[in-house]
């Protein structure tokens, strides 16, 4: 593969329009699948959390399977590329059924057809497109710089599709009449265009020539390799017997736990605590707008490098604590929500950007003081951590709304729900989040890793 530092605008942008697609197909299920189950199909929270407790483990399942088909996958567009165009609408579409369920099908037949619209989109087509994407980069470019260009920028567009998703979901709905008529306009136009953004890196982004040509030749060198390679027990005791294995596992389960706990509990907390679902909108931007100005003018690689990144690691946790902290001091009022939202945005800038880089450090680090590489299953226990936690705060929606006793038709009477289901959505919105990023600084002080790196080079 060829070191290009001259990878086309094209190219780049059309690699970052997968992350505004698949971040409006996130944000309208984060923000709105459970409310749709809740009220409109009055399906019970037991129901849900099952189901999205076992979607997220058979999609990391079949994250693993499909990564194995794709390495042996050949065609004359590539390895990646071809799986991106053939599952792009297969992600889009059970999206867009599961919003969509039919009238009359029975509670047996309701539920059936929730399974399979869900499991379709999170365990076959999901994965398979996530795989193919995270495999697209390096079969584009092998420039270290071009790549940052390219994922940062997929990054920032990303947040700006789940911003329109979760800002501009209930506007819509309510502009087609809410209730399912509702639903069916919303989730038609997030997933028309999550499936365009989808389809354009794949029609857009083609792998290198020489790559395609060669990968019969690669094929061979992996097999040959492959007889060399550590045994999986092996390896995972080389990641789990350095420090900073449990810490980088630990920040991926707590951070992608509170993530998807707050994305599923926002709605309910706008409508019930603050009095309009509407405020989502105001929320969002209060969120985005830092994390968009803190990405432009490059704040977090500039507190890294003057700081180190455990500091500048630490300083993300902390101002996550603080929105939470600010939002607790009054939490029915809608300008200290937002308040506190802008520390949450500045939070998630540092900390989501830093906890992704130090994947690759402590791979660096194991693979350093140990002479092996095993950069593969450091990130594979990584991205473990974060389905676990994605895992988990699926099911805690769930338990919040069963431990309040959650009344969908009082909801959709338009009347309010009770003091206990009340409490839950502030517990759920404010107090377990914050628990969690508290914890989060404490365990970012073990994250030195950079600074071990140097003291090993030090000693060659």
């Amino acid at each position: 593969m060829k070191k290009d530092e001259n990878t086309s605008k094209v190219t780049i942008w059309g690699y970052g329009a997968f992350g505004f697609g698949a971040n409006c197909l996130g944000g309208i299920l984060g923000s709105f699948l459970t409310l749709y189950l809740t009220d409109n199909l009055l399906l019970s929270s037991a129901f849900i959390a099952a189901m999205m407790l076992v979607g997220r483990i058979s999609n990391a399942c079949m994250e693993f399977l499909f990564g194995l088909i794709m390495d042996r996958t050949h065609s004359t567009k590539g390895k990646a590329r071809p799986w991106i165009i053939w599952t792009s609408l297969g992600t889009a579409l059970p999206v867009f059924m599961v919003f969509n369920t039919p009238a009359g099908l029975g509670d047996l037949g309701t539920k059936l057809w929730v399974i399979v619209s869900y499991m379709l989109h999170i365990s076959v087509f999901g994965a398979a497109i996530s795989i193919a994407y995270s495999t697209l980069l390096v079969k584009i470019t092998s420039s270290p710089n071009t790549r940052v260009k390219m994922t940062n920028l997929s990054n920032l567009l990303g947040q700006v599709g789940g911003l329109v998703a979760s800002s501009y979901g209930i506007p819509i709905l309510m502009y087609f009449g809410g209730y399912q008529n509702g639903y069916k306009g919303m989730s038609f136009i997030f997933c028309t265009v999550g499936f365009i953004g989808m389809l354009l890196t794949g029609i857009i982004c083609k792998e290198e020539p020489e790559n395609v040509a060669a990968m019969m030749e690669e094929e061979k060198k992996k097999l040959e390799a492959k007889k060399n390679q550590l045994p999986l027990k092996e390896s995972l005791g080389y990641v789990f017997k350095n420090k900073y294995a449990f810490p980088l596992l630990s920040m991926y389960v707590l951070y992608n736990f509170a993530a998807m706990l707050l994305g599923s509990v926002t709605v309910y907390y706008m409508r019930d605590v603050l009095g309009h679902a509407e405020y989502m909108t105001q929320i969002s931007y209060a969120k985005i707008i830092p994390i968009i100005l803190v990405g432009a003018v490059g704040l977090v690689p500039m507190a890294s490098q003057k700081f180190g990144k455990k500091t500048a690691l630490m300083a993300g946790a902390v101002a996550l604590v603080v929105g939470f902290i600010v939002m607790a001091f009054s939490p029915t009022s809608l300008p200290v929500i937002m308040i506190g939202n802008i520390f949450l945005g500045i939070g998630t800038a540092f900390y989501g950007a830093l906890m992704g880089a130090s994947i690759a450090d402590v791979a660096d680090f194991v693979n350093r003081k140990n002479k092996v590489d095993v950069s593969a299953t450091v990130s594979s226990v990584a991205y473990m951590g974060m389905r676990i936690g994605m895992a988990l705060g699926s099911v805690g929606i769930t338990v919040l709304l069963e431990l309040g006793h959650y009344d969908a038709e009082a909801a959709n009477a338009g009347l309010g729900q009770a003091a206990s289901m009340i409490t839950m959505e502030k517990v759920g919105y404010i107090y377990i989040p914050l628990v969690c990023y508290i914890l989060l600084v404490l365990i970012s002080k073990f994250m030195d890793v950079d600074k071990a790196i140097l003291k090993l080079e030090a000693q060659k």
